[in-house]
């Protein structure tokens, strides 16, 4: 969805662009709240849990198991996985310039 902000940036005071950060409607924010809200929330609980029900032993399995996962984040390379993001947005933008409809069609 695209939505025009031209009218509010040509009437901007000071602080105006840091306004139109937050606008909602086809904002960012809005496509990313409920995941970060999500994130957040499992952060909370996770620290909470460790912080006050785990006594030592739990705290050290707990350890080990953070290092044991850390060990194999490097498998999956990063380079990797942006490498289908960009696939899929390079695909979707030719989907979308094939969608123009050209005079000569």
């Amino acid at each position: 969805m695209t939505v025009s902000y031209q009218y509010e940036v040509a009437s901007s005071t000071s602080g105006g662009f840091t306004r139109l950060l937050f606008m909602w409607r086809g904002s960012l924010y809005k496509l990313i709240y409920r995941e970060l809200l999500l994130f957040c929330v499992l952060f909370v609980a996770i620290s909470a849990i460790y912080r006050h029900l785990f006594d030592d032993t739990y705290k050290e399995k707990f350890e080990a198991l953070v290092i044991y996962c850390d060990t194999f984040i490097s498998l999956i390379p990063l380079s990797f996985v942006l490498g289908f993001y960009v696939a899929y947005v390079a695909q979707r933008w030719w989907q979308q310039y094939m969608a123009i409809p050209w005079p000569d069609k």
